[in-house]
């Protein structure tokens, strides 16, 4: 998608002094003329940008990160002022309140916060949406080329595909995450991805240090997808709806959660607490929560929405895909990344041992 898509051009003095849209009455003189998002690659459908633009005559600008960290640095390092809108992942939330960097909701102002699904409200990163709105969810897991990996005896549906040499079947590449790659290590080894055990993530470090001179890379999400579907990888370390994209481009991928466990997520829509529009910010979310806005970017995207009163508007091959939206039985096996306050030294502590090779 391209930043600052000019699609409203000069139609901001076309539109009417109070524009009534998507359950609000915004004053135009209230908009800025430009709203900063922040937010993962190919994660936003073009079309959003588009009808935002046109309806409400702001411009939208995108900059984009790769992984959590990155985005959790940058903020921390002075972005706070940069952005209206940042997309957060569910422990970055709590990271973020936790430094004081976001403001509070204005509830009043997104009467489309009724479209969220009740489980996907009062989370405990966040109780009462008090700082975060849902965006979209998923897993974490592999994405496998059928076609080239055949029917190894251990099956397909393990975390051995990426740690255990003797299963593999192919080239493959890990996320640049560190939580979700220590996660899937500890998952492996039958440990919680939350642990502050020493001797188990002693454990998850040793398994990743032999891994590591195996690893083909360690790739955003949209580079390992892209390096699965053009075959340079066999198994991709990845994000359901990365996956999936992918499997529409090459039917012969298939997207699993292996049967140790693996990452449920939620990500989110957040307002730094310097943001130069936060009245923006909060139409813009607004926007995102209308019903059919909702179903616009799950459909695009590929990851399941939050979004209840859009679910009828998904596509249905997408609403009725497991690797999409996992059975409960499924869904039992998984775990959701916490913020660990003080404690997240020891995960930071290991991955700069493991990418230093040392």
């Amino acid at each position: 998608m391209l930043a600052g898509l000019a699609a409203c051009g000069g139609g901001r003095a076309d539109l009417p002094p109070v524009i009534e849209a998507y359950g609000r009455a915004v004053p135009r003189d209230s908009l800025a003329r430009t709203v900063y998002l922040f937010n993962f690659t190919d994660y936003l459908a073009p079309s959003l940008v588009e009808a935002f633009e046109r309806g409400y005559g702001v411009d939208v600008v995108v900059d984009f990160y790769d992984h959590t960290d990155a985005m959790i640095a940058k903020l921390l390092a002075g972005g706070i002022g940069q952005y209206d809108v940042v997309i957060a992942a569910d422990y970055a939330v709590s990271v973020l309140r936790g430094r004081e960097l976001l403001q509070p909701l204005d509830h009043a102002r997104l009467p489309n916060l009724a479209n969220l699904d009740a489980t996907f409200r009062d989370l405990p990163f966040d109780p009462g949406n008090r700082y975060s709105v849902g965006y979209q969810w998923g897993t974490t897991g592999l994405g496998v080329r059928r076609d080239r990996a055949g029917d190894p005896a251990g099956g397909l549906d393990s975390w051995a595909l990426v740690f255990d040499s003797a299963a593999a079947v192919g080239p493959f590449t890990m996320l640049d995450e560190p939580r979700e790659v220590i996660g899937a290590a500890l998952k492996y080894l039958g440990h919680s991805a939350n642990t502050t055990d020493p001797a188990q993530l002693a454990r998850a470090e040793a398994l990743l240090r032999a891994q590591r001179r195996r690893v083909l890379t360690y790739a955003s999400a949209t580079g390992g997808r892209d390096l699965l579907a053009a075959g340079d990888a066999v198994v991709a370390h990845g994000y359901s709806g990365d996956m999936v994209m992918a499997r529409a481009e090459v039917p012969g991928i298939q997207y699993v959660l292996p049967r140790e466990g693996a990452m449920l997520w939620t990500d989110n829509m957040v307002i730094p607490v310097r943001a130069r529009s936060r009245y923006t910010a909060e139409v813009f979310i607004n926007f995102v929560l209308d019903a059919e806005h909702g179903a616009a970017l799950s459909n695009y995207t590929r990851f399941a929405t939050p979004n209840h009163a859009a679910l009828p508007m998904v596509d249905s091959a997408l609403r009725n895909d497991p690797a999409i939206f996992p059975a409960a039985e499924v869904r039992a096996r998984l775990e959701i990344l916490r913020d660990l306050g003080a404690e997240a030294r020891l995960y930071d502590a290991v991955w700069t041992r493991v990418m230093a090779g040392r």
